[in-house]
């Protein structure tokens, strides 16, 4: 949720000490979200040339929008794994003494995603010491779980056509999914958006109940309002998230509603400042006029809809102190948008029988 402050203060002591109140709520306000929804988990065997296994070698994993750091090293057999690994782009260094070191770069994880990377083999070092770099995203094999799921990430959302301005619209292009309505005036519609009617309620996922067969989270919190039949409380944003994913079967305990389960991950700040603003525009001035009011001699009716909006990340800084000066402890992100819909409705159409009928 975006947070706006306003401060005009001469004290600066006082400044400092709500700045600090809003890091601490910036930072409160991430930490669970990332111990509820699905991370993934990256593995591989190491061994050298020969094919033995080397065991004891270094393995760090970083986060390259982050730049944060984990480590582990390999056991007897040469294995090393990742568990808990919210969902990224990471790069992978493996060292090992009298071998030269390993870097893949570009593994991309996704929600729930378990990757197991091909055997990284270490060669002899020589006297110049050198660095393996592999391109992750060709190389990386993701194990069957028996989950069955299909994930869209950001370049996705952002480029698959959506009529309205929530991502959980795109259901309708997922394997198994149907609408309730069939094709009757009463079907659920995307051209506006609102809370208390999104597609949940109007899809069936593989024969499954409508309503209560299926579930919604964002970051973990669950988006369904229980007493009014499952409706949406809240919208899926498509430029305030990285990915969605829809589970159908066979998924993880951590998941305690079903039996179909569609959950988005939202973005998240990183090591560097991004930010951006847009606008998106529809107006009904554009529109060609349908055959039956060209036929009674009506114009075509006027809509407008108007989205502009923007977003920020970065690191957290505090001015005038060393803290997160590595940019690799505490992150935000911002983002709004606001919403000027205008929609001229839809045309109703009535028989009504004659005195003389």
């Amino acid at each position: 949720m975006p947070i706006s402050v306003t401060a005009r203060h001469r004290n600066p002591g006082r400044s400092f000490w709500l700045l600090g109140l809003l890091i601490a709520a910036l930072a409160v306000s991430r930490v669970p979200a990332f111990a509820q929804f699905s991370s993934g988990s990256i593995g591989a065997t190491v061994t050298d040339a020969t094919g033995a296994v080397v065991p004891q070698a270094k393995v760090v994993l970083k986060n390259e929008a982050t730049g944060a750091l984990r480590d582990t090293v390999t056991n007897n057999s040469g294995f090393f794994n990742f568990p808990s690994i919210p969902p990224g782009t990471y790069t992978i260094t493996v060292t090992a003494a009298g071998l030269q070191t390993f870097e893949e770069q570009g593994i991309t994880v996704n929600q729930g995603a378990t990757l197991a990377l091909p055997t990284v083999v270490l060669q002899v070092q020589s006297t110049k010491q050198e660095v393996e770099v592999v391109a992750g995203a060709d190389v990386v094999v993701p194990i069957d779980s028996g989950t069955a799921e299909q994930t869209l990430n950001k370049s996705m959302i952002e480029n698959l056509s959506i009529v309205g301005r929530d991502a959980a619209e795109l259901m309708k292009i997922m394997p198994g999914m149907g609408m309730t309505g069939g094709l009757s005036q009463n079907m659920w519609n995307s051209f506006t958006t609102q809370s208390n009617s999104g597609p949940i309620g109007a899809f069936t996922a593989n024969g499954t109940q409508p309503n209560g067969g299926m579930t919604m989270t964002s970051d973990g919190a669950n988006l369904l309002d229980p007493g009014n039949q499952g409706t949406q409380t809240a919208n899926i944003n498509q430029n305030q998230i990285q990915e969605v994913s829809l589970l159908t079967s066979a998924y993880g305990a951590e998941f305690a509603k079903g039996p179909v389960t569609f959950q988005a991950i939202g973005k998240s700040g990183g090591a560097q400042f991004h930010g951006g603003a847009y606008l998106y525009a529809r107006n009904g001035v554009f529109d060609s006029n349908g055959s039956y009011n060209n036929s009674q001699g009506r114009q075509a009716p006027t809509n407008s809809f108007y989205y502009p909006g923007g977003d920020f990340g970065g690191p957290v800084i505090i001015p005038g102190t060393h803290f997160n000066k590595n940019h690799d402890k505490l992150f935000f992100y911002a983002a709004y948008e606001y919403m000027k819909q205008n929609p001229a409705g839809s045309l109703q159409n009535y028989f009504i029988p004659t005195s003389q009928m």
